[in-house]
């Protein structure tokens, strides 16, 4: 019993709190992580810069394989993108909706029924947009009646709130800057 309180009393002796400064230097580390953790979470400018970044790369895409195809193989030489309803998609032809292509994107943007872009899932929203591209790589609104207007193409958030990049399509040459 003598040893256990022996032991009980050096314990006591022994044992020792935090310096003041090193519970501040622990809140200020704390602080820190949480204002990063909470500037990841919301970051929606983010979101919209990487989906417009996307969304020009899918223009030029389309343009490229409208250069690229042969008219004296039987390829069709008008290719597209379209955007309407929360969702943008690739097609080939004068039709939109006829033959739609299956975007070069990451899996978990693809619309589990179909091959377009589901822009709910990147949390933007974009306005609505036809452009179609010949073999030239000219722009057009509406294939071969219509040249591009330079009609901005706008991509924000889906909350509405924030930062909004502009896409322009150049007309006559549909140059995607």
């Amino acid at each position: 019993m003598r040893k256990e309180i022996a032991l009980l009393k050096e314990f006591n002796l022994s044992q020792k709190g935090f310096a003041f400064w090193e519970i501040v230097l622990a809140l200020i580390i704390l602080g820190i992580l949480a204002a990063v953790a909470a500037s990841r979470i919301n970051n929606f400018d983010a979101e919209v810069v990487t989906g417009a970044d996307t969304l020009k790369v899918h223009l030029r895409y389309a343009q490229t394989m409208a250069m690229n195809s042969n008219p004296d193989a039987g390829d069709e030489t008008v290719w597209g993108i379209s955007c309407s309803g929360g969702s943008y998609w690739l097609f080939r032809g004068t039709d939109p909706d006829a033959d739609i292509i299956r975007l070069p994107d990451d899996e978990k943007y693809l619309n589990a029924d179909d091959s377009t872009i589901n822009l709910n899932k990147k949390r933007i929203t974009v306005s609505d947009f036809t452009v179609f591209f010949d073999e030239r790589g000219i722009s057009y609104a509406d294939y071969p009646a219509t040249p591009w207007p330079g009609t901005i193409i706008e991509v924000k958030p889906s909350n509405g709130n924030g930062f909004t990049v502009n896409i322009e399509v150049t007309p006559f040459t549909g140059y995607v800057p």
